[in-house]
């Protein structure tokens, strides 16, 4: 089992390379593998891109492999912020209405299919990493799940040991059909929280019991590999308990790549610190367990 570090975006701002390296020597004590970083399009070009190469190249000094997750790329996936990139709204002919009040970029469009294209061989070729993964397809339909598989092969032709995985939203339970369709992804599955089926939260999502019994079953009757992210950054001071009572039988669920949050960044200190030694002896109990 690979055990993923979702580190969301350390490259940004002003973390210091020492406090980085304290991050990536404890999750590697872990037994961690792998840590997983966003990464918006403009992140290549802009002066994020020192940082970036930063967190690569430390990572691996640790013995940790590091996987990209396109953030909001042509508003098709999920990630770390909200909104658009500056290529969605210099390009908004290429966009469609969801109906919603939002929107993505049409797929079928062939200057979407080179916008990915090009990113994904800068991403691949200049940097050094060593996975991908689309964090929740947007919107959750399976023409977008289909072109981000077909991403997934160009990935695998820029880089060809590149492992590439696709987790959906803990609401899109229809999505374990076409994910399970597939050819070029490696694992496949979806989040959900770690809490209660009966524990209310600010936002409530699908919980990881409900996620991993739709997709589990469906997704390895396919021969597919299956990854599971634990979602846990969003939870508050008021969620500490439940999370506490649920933590480790979540990291003891089946799977072949298991991803988790480093922190949750909505607590105040002193809770946000029991919940991280909850977080990184269930870690470190689960790859124990491999």
């Amino acid at each position: 089992m690979i055990s993923n570090c979702y580190y969301y975006a350390p490259h940004n701002h002003c973390l210091l390379t020492q406090h980085l390296d304290t991050d990536l020597r404890r999750m590697r004590e872990l037994g961690t593998d792998a840590v997983s970083v966003c990464v918006q399009e403009a992140q290549l070009v802009n002066w994020h891109q020192r940082r970036l190469r930063t967190v690569v190249d430390r990572a691996h000094e640790h013995g940790l492999t590091v996987h990209a997750v396109p953030n909001r790329w042509g508003g098709l996936t999920a990630g770390w912020l909200d909104g658009f990139s500056g290529w969605t709204l210099n390009h908004r002919h290429t966009f469609l209405p969801d109906g919603e009040g939002e929107g993505f970029s049409d797929p079928s469009h062939p200057e979407v299919r080179a916008h990915f294209e090009k990113h994904l061989a800068r991403l691949l070729g200049e940097w050094d990493f060593d996975g991908l993964i689309w964090d929740e397809p947007r919107p959750p339909r399976p023409e977008i799940v289909a072109f981000l598989d077909q991403m997934s092969a160009f990935a695998k032709g820029v880089r060809g040991d590149v492992v590439v995985s696709l987790f959906a939203e803990a609401g899109d339970l229809h999505l374990a059909d076409p994910l399970a369709a597939t050819k070029h992804i490696d694992y496949l599955g979806a989040d959900g929280h770690v809490r209660s089926e009966v524990h209310q939260m600010h936002r409530m999502k699908n919980t990881i019991w409900r996620t991993h019994n739709a997709f589990a079953e469906p997704l390895v009757a396919a021969g597919k590999k299956t990854v599971f992210l634990l979602e846990a950054q969003r939870h508050r001071d008021e969620d500490l308990g439940d999370y506490l009572a649920n933590v480790d039988r979540a990291f003891a669920l089946p799977m072949d790549h298991l991803v988790w949050y480093y922190s949750a960044h909505e607590m105040s200190p002193a809770f946000e610190a029991a919940f991280n030694k909850a977080t990184w002896r269930a870690a470190a109990r689960a790859k124990q367990r491999d």
